[in-house]
Protein backbone atom coordinates (compact mmCIF):
# COMPACT_ATOMS: atom_id res chain seq x y z
CA UNK A 1 0.00 0.00 0.00
CA UNK A 2 2.54 2.33 -1.06
CA UNK A 3 1.39 6.37 -1.70
CA UNK A 4 2.99 9.32 -2.71
CA UNK A 5 3.68 9.96 0.89
CA UNK A 6 6.48 7.36 1.20
CA UNK A 7 9.05 10.13 0.68
CA UNK A 8 7.96 12.40 3.59
CA UNK A 9 7.72 9.57 5.53
CA UNK A 10 11.33 8.33 5.10
CA UNK A 11 11.71 11.97 5.60
CA UNK A 12 10.15 12.11 8.96
CA UNK A 13 11.77 8.80 9.71
CA UNK A 14 15.22 10.39 8.86
CA UNK A 15 14.51 13.88 11.10
CA UNK A 16 13.06 11.24 14.60
CA UNK A 17 16.06 9.42 14.02
CA UNK A 18 18.39 12.95 13.99
CA UNK A 19 16.55 13.86 16.99
CA UNK A 20 17.14 11.26 19.02
CA UNK A 21 20.58 10.94 17.83
CA UNK A 22 20.96 14.44 19.27
CA UNK A 23 19.24 13.22 22.50
CA UNK A 24 21.68 10.62 22.85
CA UNK A 25 24.40 13.06 22.14
CA UNK A 26 23.46 14.99 24.82
CA UNK A 27 24.23 12.65 27.32
CA UNK A 28 27.46 11.76 25.97
CA UNK A 29 28.64 14.97 26.25
CA UNK A 30 27.61 15.65 29.59
CA UNK A 31 29.40 12.79 30.84
CA UNK A 32 32.28 14.24 28.55
CA UNK A 33 32.19 17.33 30.26
CA UNK A 34 32.25 16.43 33.61
CA UNK A 35 35.49 13.67 32.49
CA UNK A 36 37.32 16.68 30.91
CA UNK A 37 35.89 18.91 33.47
CA UNK A 38 38.76 17.37 36.21
CA UNK A 39 41.30 18.11 33.24
CA UNK A 40 40.89 21.95 33.89
CA UNK A 41 43.17 23.16 36.44
CA UNK A 42 41.89 25.24 39.35
CA UNK A 43 43.43 28.31 37.88
CA UNK A 44 41.61 28.10 34.97
CA UNK A 45 38.44 27.39 36.67
CA UNK A 46 38.67 30.14 38.94
CA UNK A 47 40.00 32.86 36.11
CA UNK A 48 37.00 31.38 34.11
CA UNK A 49 34.20 32.21 36.72
CA UNK A 50 35.80 36.22 36.55
CA UNK A 51 34.75 36.41 32.53
CA UNK A 52 31.44 33.91 32.90
CA UNK A 53 29.04 32.60 35.58
CA UNK A 54 29.48 29.58 33.94
CA UNK A 55 29.82 27.65 30.31
CA UNK A 56 26.83 28.70 28.04
CA UNK A 57 24.87 25.49 28.25
CA UNK A 58 24.94 25.30 32.36
CA UNK A 59 23.11 28.92 31.89
CA UNK A 60 20.92 29.19 28.62
CA UNK A 61 17.94 27.42 29.82
CA UNK A 62 17.95 29.32 33.58
CA UNK A 63 18.13 32.74 31.89
CA UNK A 64 15.80 32.24 28.83
CA UNK A 65 13.59 30.79 31.68
CA UNK A 66 13.55 33.19 33.87
CA UNK A 67 13.00 35.72 30.61
CA UNK A 68 9.76 33.86 29.68
CA UNK A 69 8.81 33.86 33.81
CA UNK A 70 9.76 37.57 33.72
CA UNK A 71 10.95 36.70 37.56
CA UNK A 72 14.03 35.16 39.00
CA UNK A 73 14.01 31.38 39.45
CA UNK A 74 14.56 29.55 42.58
CA UNK A 75 17.16 26.41 42.17
CA UNK A 76 15.09 24.29 41.72
CA UNK A 77 13.32 26.20 39.11
CA UNK A 78 16.56 26.07 37.38
CA UNK A 79 17.72 22.96 37.61
CA UNK A 80 14.53 21.96 35.52
CA UNK A 81 15.43 24.99 33.25
CA UNK A 82 18.77 23.49 32.63
CA UNK A 83 17.12 20.03 31.80
CA UNK A 84 14.49 21.71 29.68
CA UNK A 85 16.93 23.35 27.85
CA UNK A 86 19.61 20.16 27.22
CA UNK A 87 16.58 18.36 25.79
CA UNK A 88 15.70 21.33 23.35
CA UNK A 89 19.23 21.37 22.45
CA UNK A 90 19.73 17.70 21.58
CA UNK A 91 16.16 17.74 19.76
CA UNK A 92 17.66 20.70 17.87
CA UNK A 93 21.12 19.78 17.24
CA UNK A 94 20.68 16.34 16.13
CA UNK A 95 17.93 17.82 13.61
CA UNK A 96 20.54 20.26 12.22
CA UNK A 97 23.34 17.55 12.31
CA UNK A 98 20.80 14.83 10.54
CA UNK A 99 20.10 17.14 8.19
CA UNK A 100 23.86 18.71 7.39
CA UNK A 101 25.12 15.33 7.47
CA UNK A 102 22.70 14.42 4.87
CA UNK A 103 23.00 16.95 2.38
CA UNK A 104 26.71 17.26 2.66
CA UNK A 105 28.33 13.70 3.72
CA UNK A 106 31.67 14.63 4.35
CA UNK A 107 30.63 16.22 7.56
CA UNK A 108 29.99 12.87 8.37
CA UNK A 109 34.00 11.33 7.62
CA UNK A 110 36.19 10.31 10.76
CA UNK A 111 33.61 10.25 13.63
CA UNK A 112 31.75 13.49 12.49
CA UNK A 113 34.82 15.70 12.84
CA UNK A 114 34.55 18.01 10.09
CA UNK A 115 30.89 18.96 12.09
CA UNK A 116 32.21 19.10 15.49
CA UNK A 117 34.92 21.55 15.18
CA UNK A 118 32.97 24.62 13.35
CA UNK A 119 29.84 23.04 15.85
CA UNK A 120 32.09 23.99 18.76
CA UNK A 121 32.79 27.59 17.34
CA UNK A 122 29.13 28.25 16.13
CA UNK A 123 27.87 27.46 19.40
CA UNK A 124 30.40 28.83 21.83
CA UNK A 125 32.15 31.40 19.18
CA UNK A 126 29.14 32.88 18.06
CA UNK A 127 25.58 32.07 19.02
CA UNK A 128 26.44 32.15 22.93
CA UNK A 129 27.84 35.49 22.91
CA UNK A 130 25.43 36.80 20.74
CA UNK A 131 22.87 36.27 22.95
CA UNK A 132 24.95 37.56 25.89
CA UNK A 133 25.35 33.81 27.27
CA UNK A 134 28.85 33.99 27.26
CA UNK A 135 31.80 36.12 26.47
CA UNK A 136 33.54 35.56 23.10
CA UNK A 137 36.11 33.06 22.87
CA UNK A 138 39.11 35.13 23.22
CA UNK A 139 38.16 36.30 26.82
CA UNK A 140 37.71 32.40 27.51
CA UNK A 141 41.01 30.39 29.01
CA UNK A 142 41.95 28.16 26.69
CA UNK A 143 41.48 25.20 28.75
CA UNK A 144 37.86 25.17 29.21
CA UNK A 145 37.74 26.44 26.09
CA UNK A 146 39.22 23.10 24.82
CA UNK A 147 37.06 20.95 27.21
CA UNK A 148 33.93 22.61 25.63
CA UNK A 149 35.26 21.53 22.38
CA UNK A 150 36.07 18.35 23.44
CA UNK A 151 32.07 18.05 25.07
CA UNK A 152 31.16 19.21 20.87
CA UNK A 153 33.19 16.26 19.62
CA UNK A 154 31.72 14.28 21.89
CA UNK A 155 28.62 14.87 20.68
CA UNK A 156 29.03 14.72 17.07
CA UNK A 157 31.02 11.55 17.68
CA UNK A 158 28.10 9.61 19.52
CA UNK A 159 25.30 11.55 17.19
CA UNK A 160 27.21 10.18 13.97
CA UNK A 161 27.53 6.39 16.10
CA UNK A 162 24.12 6.65 16.60
CA UNK A 163 23.34 7.12 12.59
CA UNK A 164 25.52 4.54 11.55
CA UNK A 165 24.20 1.92 13.90
CA UNK A 166 20.42 2.54 12.60
CA UNK A 167 21.73 2.67 9.16
CA UNK A 168 22.93 -0.43 9.41
CA UNK A 169 20.26 -1.74 10.53
CA UNK A 170 18.19 -0.83 8.03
Amino acid sequence: MATGNTGSMTQRHQVLIAMAAGLIAGAAASASDELLDRLVSERQKRRDRRVREAPAHQVAGPRFAAKIAGRRLNRKEKERAKAVFGVLYGLGWGAIHGGLRRKFPVLSRWGGLPFAIPFFFVCDGVIAPALGMSPGLNRIPWQPSVKEMGNHVAWTVTAELVHRVVGKGR
